[in-house]
């Protein structure tokens, strides 16, 4: 398996690992997918086994310390200057999951951050997944003023 930067032609294939890992609400559509190839591909890792892509994880750059709901649409608020690395999805293919893929794209991610001179990694979480994000230095801050999907979510932030 490797890890490498989203590539334009990985869009039908990213979109169709979403629609099985989220549920539709949650999702992110093609078009969001095409703005956040197009916008901010540096904070894009696509995890591929022979050929297809299996896992991704993505996310903008921003000032905030916290996720708003603001981020996940175009100009709200990606800032390639900015302090925090946020992360929109963290997903792996059914197939290859409690396989160690979502960890290393995690720390893909976490890496190329600090390389960059971020500061902080923030992302959103549903209540479940609170203790895997601690694991990798994550902090819980509470429930989340975001209302992505109508879920409930928690803000998590690390230190770089």
């Amino acid at each position: 398996m490797i890890i490498r930067r989203v590539e334009p032609n990985d869009l039908d294939d990213i979109t169709k690992l979403e629609s099985i890992c989220f549920p539709e609400a949650e999702a992110a559509t093609r078009e969001s997918f095409e703005y956040r190839i197009a916008t901010f591909p540096d904070s894009f890792y696509v995890a591929v086994e022979d050929g297809e892509i299996i896992g991704i994880v993505n996310g903008c750059v921003t000032d905030s310390l916290v996720i708003s709901d603001e981020l996940f649409e175009p100009e709200g608020g990606h800032n390639p200057k900015g302090r925090s690395q946020a992360i929109f999805g963290l997903l792996v293919d059914p197939r290859y999951r409690k396989s160690g893929i979502a960890a290393r794209l995690m720390n893909h991610l976490m890496d190329a951050a600090r390389q960059a001179g971020r500061e902080k990694m923030i992302l959103t979480c549903k209540e479940y997944l609170i203790k895997y994000y601690e694991g990798f230095g994550y902090v819980n801050c509470g429930v989340s003023k975001s209302t992505h999907g109508g879920a409930v979510w928690y803000d998590m932030v690390a230190d770089l």
